[in-house]
């Protein structure tokens, strides 16, 4: 059972990690080709995935309470170098091309920021809502805060949510002028709506469920599309109440996969997900500047195959070496203490 659990949580930010690959792919290509994305990208498939990768790390964080005073130096263990490792890999492979590249420290520390350094090719802007959410967590921990009060204290900061994103009105999600503040909010970063998704994740893990597991996979899937595809077509001012239905709709797809054993191929790619996520912008922007002499005579498919090929290559031999590095060296050098097997399995991706 514990193999399918962890194996469940992997498959699903494989999804994830897929959803957003295919958003940037399709993207890039058509600002290769000079076409218009939107018919191509009907659904924003990157927002889905970064929601669905957030559901899964609330969902996660729960599950490592347990670690007490280790909570946060396992999730900097884990978050900080691989993405080090890939602002190196970024400067070395986009700076001989010519790409304008920019470090500054701010981004190294994932600090909330009101401008994301894009020179990076790195999507880290979601990184540092993990970082702050990790620390939030680790102060109620620190407040000795008991599993019931941190499910009021996920009822009261979604209330907060609600009510800013009620009198701040943000717009369409899907626009650049709407997306642009909530990728970049600066340290009001906890009160903007995507932190619904981790609120989601977390009340899902502290508080069971076992009420979920009595459902047959099958029809757990189907009530997590149906309630997206409703959500995803709700046209209201603010991205909030959408996002309520879409975080349910995530936690029964980890409710689903947790009954549904998946080979091991599936885990093992789920294990490089992290990297592949941190290197596959790197990837493409390498590729534009590459062949963008020949941008004309490339077909759209071909660019298409290419930049997904190289994505999917390149990503995985990256996720491949920062699992191994962190599984072999980081996390024994960071970590003093053991924790449980399940906590250990989970944190380790």
């Amino acid at each position: 059972m514990q193999k399918d659990y962890v194996g469940g949580i992997q498959a699903l930010r494989l999804l994830a990690c897929f959803f957003v690959l295919f958003q940037h792919v399709t993207f890039f290509t058509c600002y290769f080709k000079g076409l218009d994305y939107q018919p191509f990208l009907m659904i924003n498939f990157g927002r889905m995935g970064v929601s669905l990768f957030f559901v899964i790390s609330g969902y996660v964080m729960g599950m490592c309470l347990d670690q007490g005073k280790m909570f946060l130096w396992n999730r900097v263990a884990r978050v900080y170098p691989p993405y080090w490792l890939a602002i190196v890999v970024s400067w070395l492979v986009l700076v001989p091309l010519g790409v304008d590249w920019t470090f500054d420290f701010r981004s190294a520390l994932l600090l909330p920021t009101l401008l994301v350094n894009n020179s990076y090719k790195i999507p880290y802007w979601t990184l540092c809502y993990e970082m702050a959410f990790y620390v939030l967590v680790f102060a109620l921990m620190l407040m000795r805060a008991s599993r019931k009060n941190m499910l009021w204290f996920c009822a009261a900061w979604l209330s907060v949510i609600i009510v800013v994103d009620a009198y701040k009105v943000i717009g369409d999600i899907d626009t650049a002028q709407a997306f642009a503040p909530v990728a970049q909010p600066g340290w009001g970063i906890l009160i903007t709506p995507y932190p619904i998704f981790f609120i989601a994740g977390l009340i899902a893990s502290i508080g069971g469920l076992s009420r979920f597991e009595r459902i047959p996979p099958f029809y757990l899937v189907l009530i997590a599309i149906c309630t997206w595809a409703v959500s995803n077509n709700m046209r209201l001012p603010s991205p909030g109440p959408m996002f309520i239905m879409q975080s349910f709709s995530f936690v029964c797809l980890i409710a689903a996969s947790k009954q549904i054993s998946f080979p091991s191929v599936v885990t093992r790619l789920g294990d490089y997900s992290y990297g592949i996520y941190l290197v596959h912008m790197i990837i493409i922007g390498a590729l534009i500047a590459l062949f963008k002499a020949y941008n004309v005579e490339m077909r759209f498919s071909g660019v298409f195959a290419i930049f997904m090929l190289c994505s999917i290559i390149g990503g995985c031999a990256f996720g491949w070496f920062e699992h191994k590095l962190h599984t072999r060296f980081i996390k024994r050098v960071f970590r003093s203490e053991p924790v449980k097997p399940v906590a250990q399995s989970l944190n380790a991706q």
